[in-house]
């Protein structure tokens, strides 16, 4: 529903998936996928989405690919960071011979596979112990057979359910997901699946708040109070288990680094961090946004972390290697690298006057970003997702007509406050500078006569 692949130029898809290798070390497997999972993204866009599928790749294109990669970063399959579907990579008929063909070119690599978990019986997931240095990310959803039947169509869901707990058995470190829909399956439902993934040893569990478009069905529709329902409903969790727990997309309002959790076991937790402290400073250097903080400790070996615990501080050291993860979980906010880029555009363009363009679920962080580190010549306005409508907010989604009818509202309730350069995000646009339709972005410029500028 709603997807269109078009005509495209020869190696099109091909330079997609490799620039994907070169930037996110994606590998992608195929686009096929075995469940009907109710709140499918995909089955909920309107007509036009660019939204690429290819078939099970071939041992030859995989190894193409795999060149294209850094072993010095874990191997992603499973999660698109392009237009290309991803599917379930465990029904590629030759999943084995590429795992295999994986660790034979990258021995030392993490090889990191999201998964709804259907395919995973017993021998394949011993094979993955064996294999080593590989972490799951499952995509549960409900740990009740008739919730999972219900959310995702799962003929034998017993089967993904049971998973879990043999690789908890097998020590084989796995990461749980669930896209809340107590709407559909309950809160019971909810709460028995994120306590059972907890149970079973999951190194985290992500929470994903549900969405709905225009054109969605009845029964995924929701009233616009359950998004604040399930950050309540999160942080009433995080309480009573010590695995760390997200909402994705975050609901933050602030830049407070504080530290969402810490994975068992891990060098974060060694040091004694618990989730609620707030990290002022790493190494002696101030830390500015919760992403600031977290960079800092990924790129540092030995971590000292000034930290406030209840209205008291304290030192904190954590022991790693530098670029290795040191188990801390950070809500994501802010890249401070993004108000120097902004700043930075602006003296290229001499831009006395900046307008930043964003979504709607970006814009209290955002705006209170600018307004700290940017100065008064940078303003930055929402732009309504009407394109996909529904609960739609995020800024991967929007339309160079979504960005159009933001800036003639903002003219209107403006006059006479043009700015000199607007700039729009980066995740709306591919590399060509196209968004979810293939338009460009230059049809804004010509419409305004004004200069803009992807950042």
């Amino acid at each position: 529903m709603g997807e269109i692949s078009g005509s495209k130029p020869p190696g099109y898809i091909e330079s997609i998936i490799l620039s994907g290798a070169l930037e996110g070390n994606v590998l992608p497997l195929t686009s096929y996928c075995n469940l009907g999972c109710l709140f499918c993204s995909h089955r909920q866009n309107p007509p036009g989405v660019e939204a690429l599928r290819i078939a099970p790749r071939s041992m030859t294109e995989i190894e193409k690919t795999l060149s294209f990669m850094d072993p010095g970063r874990p191997v992603v399959i499973g999660e698109s960071a392009t237009r290309i579907i991803e599917g379930e990579p465990f029904t590629h008929p030759e999943i084995i011979e590429i795992l295999h063909l994986v660790r034979a070119a990258f021995p030392e690599t993490m090889i990191q596979i999201t998964t709804n978990g259907s395919l995973l019986d017993e021998k394949m997931l011993e094979l993955l112990s064996r294999l080593g240095k590989i972490e799951i990310c499952l995509s549960l959803n409900s740990c009740s057979e008739t919730g999972r039947a219900l959310l995702m169509g799962d003929s034998e869901p017993g089967r993904a359910v049971k998973s879990a707990k043999i690789m908890k058995e097998l020590r084989l470190p796995f990461h749980g997901s669930v896209v809340a829909m107590p709407h559909v399956v309950g809160w019971p439902d909810l709460e028995n699946t994120v306590k059972y993934l907890c149970t079973c040893g999951a190194k985290t569990v992500r929470v994903f708040l549900p969405g709905f478009t225009a054109i969605s069905v009845p029964v995924l529709r929701f009233k616009d109070i359950l998004w604040e329902q399930l950050n309540a409903f999160i942080s009433r969790l995080r309480k009573e288990t010590s695995v760390p727990l997200t909402c994705e997309p975050p609901l933050i309002t602030d830049l407070k680094p504080e530290v969402t959790g810490v994975i068992a076991a891990s060098p974060a937790a060694n040091s004694g961090l618990r989730s609620g402290d707030v990290i002022e400073a790493v190494n002696g250097r101030p830390v500015l946004t919760r992403v600031h903080a977290f960079n800092l400790v990924l790129e540092a070996g030995t971590a000292e972390l000034t930290v406030v615990r209840k209205e008291s501080q304290k030192i904190l050291r954590i022991d790693k290697e530098p670029g290795r993860k040191s188990g801390l979980v950070m809500d994501y906010d802010l890249d401070p690298r993004l108000p120097r880029d902004i700043n930075r555009m602006a003296r290229k363009y001499g831009a006395l006057k900046v307008l930043l363009l964003t979504s709607e679920l970006a814009y209290p962080v955002l705006s209170m970003a600018v307004r700290k580190f940017c100065g008064e010549n940078v303003a930055a306005a929402t732009v309504k997702n009407d394109y996909f409508g529904g609960s739609i907010k995020s800024a991967g989604l929007l339309t160079v007509n979504d960005f159009r009818a933001a800036l003639e509202k903002y003219f209107d309730e403006k006059p006479g406050q043009k700015p000199s350069l607007v700039m729009l995000p980066g995740r709306a646009f591919d590399r060509r500078g196209r968004d979810l339709k293939g338009i460009s972005d230059r049809e804004l410029q010509e419409r305004f006569k004004m200069r803009f500028a992807i950042l």
